[in-house]
């Protein structure tokens, strides 16, 4: 019998419905991601403005923007390796979801650091730590990109 006399719903519309809602989703995710990936680099690029000073150095403040901007490396790696094995894929989003937010923080000592200055070691170092926090987001648009 006809689905349509029975009263029940068209449910190959609803899928269709569904679908498309996904797509919408993903594709804001995308522009978000490419979004915050673009203010990622555009700090890095107005933080070569930045001019090393002889004077003052503080090694610490840019020492901790590095190595903490290692952190959202690994958590992107991780969310790399559940791409490629799969008990791991259940571990994708909330890995880039842990990178995301250890890369606000590396991205706020990083720029903390270019504010306060410091010798050309510094500041390189700074500015290392600036393109490392932002590739959670780079290959989180990689990443949203397939489910388009």
């Amino acid at each position: 019998m006809n689905a349509v006399l029975l009263g029940l719903p068209d449910l190959d519309r609803l899928r269709e419905l569904l679908e498309r809602i996904r797509e919408m989703i993903a594709l804001g995710g995308v522009t978000l991601a490419l979004g915050v990936s673009f203010v990622f680099l555009l700090a890095w690029v107005a933080s070569h403005l930045r001019r090393p000073s002889a004077q003052m150095s503080r090694p610490i403040l840019c020492t901790a923007a590095l190595w903490s901007a290692y952190v959202p490396m690994v958590f992107t790696g991780v969310a790399a390796l559940g791409a490629l094995v799969p008990p791991l894929a259940p571990f994708i989003l909330k890995s880039f979801a842990l990178a995301v937010v250890s890369a606000a923080l590396s991205w706020c000592l990083a720029i903390g650091a270019i504010v306060a200055g410091g010798n050309r070691a510094d500041l390189s170092k700074a500015r290392r730590a600036l393109l490392l926090a932002g590739t959670p987001w780079y290959c989180l648009a990689v990443y949203l990109s397939t489910y388009l």
